[in-house]
């Protein structure tokens, strides 16, 4: 199964996209704001080895965002299973070439179609740092609302080379979104 927009695919990643996601995890700009200042400390097999365990499907697995014009992956993206509370969550990371485009405010629809269509989730929250203001814009974008924030702080063995992550709480309602 592959999802479509208007100017982008998305699709299960594949061992073959582990260099996509090594060049994402491992840049400063794109994971300062999910609390890795130097990005993930991670290596390409380690990626590999993670991609090679995914089942088969589109939730909790990892994802590839790529052009239509060309197949090239510009990014990833995730959806998981609602909780217990009826709530699902997703995230977008893109590759800082292709922010300002609205790439991140398409793929987010999308995900939320899938959602909405597919699973029996109430509401799908996310949760941007307070200093993405791109990532709040994309969330204000596709109908999200803020409902809360809070400060995600990383386990003390983790601490030396993470930051802990202020952030805000959206989430779009099953009942606004149709």
């Amino acid at each position: 199964m592959v999802l479509h927009t208007k100017r982008l695919i998305i699709r299960q990643a594949t061992v073959a996209d582990a260099p996509l996601y090594y060049k994402l995890w491992t840049n400063p700009k794109v994971m300062i704001f999910v609390g890795f200042p130097q990005g993930l400390r991670i290596t390409q097999e380690q990626i590999e080895q993670r991609i090679r365990k995914q089942e088969a499907g589109f939730l909790d697995q990892r994802l590839v965002v790529e052009l239509r014009s060309t197949g090239e992956a510009i990014g990833e993206c995730t959806m998981h299973t609602p909780d217990i509370k009826a709530i699902a969550s997703t995230d977008v990371k893109l590759l800082p070439a292709y922010w300002r485009h609205k790439y991140g405010v398409e793929v987010k629809r999308e995900l939320l179609s899938f959602l909405f269509t597919y699973t029996k989730c109430t509401a799908v929250q996310a949760s941007p740092n307070i200093k993405n203001i791109a990532s709040i814009k994309m969330q204000e974008a596709v109908g999200g609302v803020r409902i809360g924030e809070d400060l995600y702080e990383f386990p003390p063995s983790m601490q030396a080379y993470t930051i802990p992550v202020p952030h805000y709480i959206y989430h779009v309602r099953r009942k606004d979104w149709h």
